[in-house]
């Protein structure tokens, strides 16, 4: 038969629960003072933490180098936490494991990463049209791309659920630190950014042919590979240069009509309009004639009637108002990267028309009767 239980027997088994409640909460409180702690500073936007809680190679894991000046990347991660805040929800204790339920606000890196995305883009259409023969992708690069962003624009703040994990260790809590962490505290930048279809390929043909409308005479010559077609002769070359150029900044529209996408390759079809090539050459070749059956020309000889034929068909080209439109399918591919434009041909042709397929001056026809 049991013997009764004491009072104090019975005082003690009735008092471990109370202990073991005790011991959980001082846990849990340890737990909260080094998340507090940690997150406090983060707010505080102290350079130490923000380094703490952001590798700086994560944001942008394929610059072709990996070197970036310290007040760079310092300045623009703290733009990542400049309206950081957060609320502890629930905190979970298991031995040497704990985990804290938090709601985070972070800026929203969705949008930002669009537009860094587009922006990044530009710049490496441009630097292509300014004849480099590799792009400027460093991680200081990107740095600097994505800090003039955030101070140039405003993006609102969004608030989400994040869990964070930590360790007991030599009896301190330690929170865990890794590229999850950074992601869901920098409002899931670094799973955006690297979404290689972050931008549809008809957003990524909207981007190139916008930057392409903006390119001035020598960068369109170089990045539509016309160098050649727009060279006719030394003394009019840059005239005439300048004068489609021109014509293309006057009329260039376009409409994208549909989009096909498998996934790595994609077809966007688009309809250009441009300037009308048959009516500036029909034009000329009125002027022209009209010229050429002139005693004026006669006695001008070969080489006044060559110069005069340069003015007229760069004349021709200044006064055009006529535009013509056409359909053009645009194929793109998926690098795993991002979308990319095949080949820019197809653009030359539908904004300079029959100019590129005369390589020859048509002002050679001149001196043919």
């Amino acid at each position: 038969m049991m013997k009764p239980l004491t009072g104090i027997r019975l005082l003690f088994l009735l008092m471990i629960p109370l202990l073991l409640t005790g011991c959980g909460n001082a846990e849990k409180k340890q737990v909260k003072n080094v998340v507090a702690s940690g997150f406090d500073q983060l707010k505080d936007l102290e350079p130490a933490a923000v380094q703490e809680y952001l590798n700086s190679e994560n944001l942008f894991p394929n610059a072709s180098a990996s070197q970036a000046s310290a007040s760079v990347i310092e300045e623009t991660a703290s733009q990542f936490f400049k309206d950081f805040d957060y609320d502890i929800q629930k905190i979970h204790v298991r031995q040497n494991t704990a985990d804290c339920a938090l709601k985070v606000t972070t800026l929203d890196a969705a949008a930002l990463a669009k537009d860094y995305q587009t922006e990044y883009l530009k710049q490496v259409i441009l630097e292509t049209a300014n004849g480099q023969k590799s792009t400027n992708s460093s991680l200081e690069q990107h740095y600097i791309l994505l800090n003039e962003l955030m101070q140039q624009n405003t993006y609102d703040t969004i608030s989400s659920d994040c869990t964070i994990y930590l360790i007991k260790t030599n009896n301190q809590w330690v929170l865990q630190k890794d590229r999850n962490l950074e992601n869901q505290l920098t409002g899931g930048f670094l799973s955006v950014i690297a979404n290689p279809y972050l931008l549809t390929p008809t957003e990524t043909v909207d981007i190139y042919l916008q930057t392409l409308k903006n390119m001035d005479t020598a960068q369109m010559t170089t990045y539509l590979g016309l160098a050649d077609t727009l060279t006719y002769s030394d003394e009019i070359s840059q005239a005439l240069a300048e004068a489609l150029i021109q014509q293309v900044h006057t009329c260039f529209s376009y409409r994208v009509s549909g989009a096909q996408d498998n996934g790595t390759i994609a077809t966007v079809n688009t309809e250009i309009t441009s300037f009308s090539s048959k009516e500036i050459l029909a034009q000329y070749n009125a002027k022209l004639k009209e010229y050429l059956s002139t005693s004026k020309a006669l006695i001008d000889g070969a080489q006044g009637r060559l110069k005069k034929s340069n003015e007229l068909l760069v004349k021709c080209i200044t006064d055009n108002t006529a535009t013509q439109s056409q359909s053009v399918s645009l194929s793109m591919i998926n690098d795993g990267i991002g979308w990319k434009l095949q080949s820019n041909s197809q653009l030359g042709d539908a904004l300079f028309g029959d100019f590129t397929s005369n390589t020859e001056n048509p002002t050679t026809s001149s001196d043919s009767g």
